[in-house]
């Protein structure tokens, strides 16, 4: 028989597992798209609760909630030639995706982000695909990052180009992001019209910067990292 201390020491263990479990469990039914490095982190983040990666681990495969990488191959050709990135505000990039919103049709998103830290600066959420809606989005990112205007910081805006594949020139970075937001959010969701899709994409970017954690940048924040 286990003497009453082991018992005590082996009660104690399931008890925390359990409601480790428990809250794994509300976190990946949240984010759905969420490995278990991410929810480690969210853990720490939402709950204050120190857990080794390895356990999350074993906890998710055991619940059957561990997601599997998707195995993609590039449509165009691999080019090389990277523009180096060694700040912020150093190089931006702006793109635009559509997102259903039921009875209104659809939604026009422009947004900017910073391909260095990773926050979107500004953005452009409209009923309209328009150059006003696209100039909205990137004055945004202006006046966020350069309050005190843009003369003297050397600012060079690129028009739309055609890139290959893993070529920094191209969109990877915003288009990363919009994955996230159509994977974690949109995809999620039946908008019935354009204020809910408009409200919903406003708390994800505010989630998204202040305090979703991302692996590129250490499983830090946008603002984290920056900061």
């Amino acid at each position: 028989m286990l003497k009453e201390p082991v018992k005590k020491a082996k009660k104690a263990v399931i008890e925390k597992d359990a409601l480790l479990k428990q809250r794994i469990r509300h976190l990946c039914e949240r984010f759905p798209r969420y490995g278990y490095r991410r929810i480690k982190v969210m853990l720490r983040r939402q709950y204050s609760m120190q857990v080794n990666h390895k356990r999350v681990h074993r906890l998710m495969r055991e619940m059957g909630l561990l997601v599997k990488s998707p195995q993609r191959e590039a449509s165009r050709k691999k080019r090389s030639g990277k523009i180096p990135v060694s700040q912020s505000n150093e190089h931006s990039q702006c793109d635009m995706t559509k997102i259903w919103c039921g009875k209104d049709g659809w939604g026009y998103l422009f947004a900017v982000i910073d391909a260095y830290d990773r926050e979107i600066v500004g953005y452009s959420f409209s009923r309209y695909c328009r150059t006003e809606e696209l100039l909205q989005a990137v004055d945004n990112a202006f006046n966020y990052r350069f309050p005190s205007g843009v003369r003297g910081a050397n600012l060079t805006l690129r028009k739309h180009e055609r890139t290959g594949y893993n070529n920094p020139d191209a969109d990877g970075y915003i288009e990363r992001f919009f994955r996230s937001l159509k994977e974690e959010e949109v995809w999620m969701q039946e908008y019935d019209n354009f204020a809910e899709a408009k409200s919903a994409i406003k708390t994800y970017i505010e989630f998204y910067n202040k305090e979703r954690p991302h692996s590129a940048l250490g499983y830090r924040t946008p603002q984290e990292f920056r900061k």
